[in-house]
Order: C-alpha cells, then structure tokens, then sequence
C-alpha cells in the first residue's frame, strides 16, 4: 500500500541507522556514515532514489536506494543497503 504524504512540500531529515557486521564477519575497522543527502526522496513506499553518504574519512559514495515503511510501526527508512536512514517526518503545524 503505497502513501504520499509528500504533497505539503515537506522538510525531511535523515537519522543514519548503525550497522555491524561483525557477528558474520571479522571485524575491521571501517569509514562509519556521517552524513546522507538524498535529493529525489519521495516518501512513497518502493520509491528509487539515489542516496548521497560522505564517510569520516572525506570519502563519498553513491547508493541506488529503496523507501520502505514498516506495516506495524509506521516508521519509514530509505535502505541502501551499505548505509540506511530513518526519516523524521516533520509535523504538520
């Protein structure tokens, strides 16, 4: 079931959601997010969108993205699969 609240004009942001591998893998030491730009977001569920991720260590990177939303909890993410984001919707005023 797809939603579009997008049609306020709305001003989303982007909390980086953690990820570890190191219970499936050898940990080593990776460049951890440090901020995303995602400049085709569209809070719509299955929507594409290019998110843009710079790293700590000055590099960036490009990633083919998906917006998902959780049936029970209601809370959308755009995973890019290395890197993946909650959205905070702003409220309404």
């Amino acid at each position: 079931m797809s939603e579009n609240i997008n049609s306020d004009n709305l001003s989303y942001q982007f909390e980086i959601i953690p990820k570890s591998w190191s219970k499936r893998r050898k940990l080593t030491p990776e460049p951890q997010a440090v901020a995303v730009t995602i400049a085709d977001f569209q809070l719509i569920e299955q929507h594409f969108c290019t998110m843009q991720v710079t790293y700590d260590d000055g590099s960036e990177h490009s990633y083919y993205s998906r917006v998902l939303r959780n049936a029970i909890t209601g809370q959308w993410t755009v995973d890019g699969m290395q890197v993946a984001v909650r959205v905070i919707v702003p409220r309404k005023s």
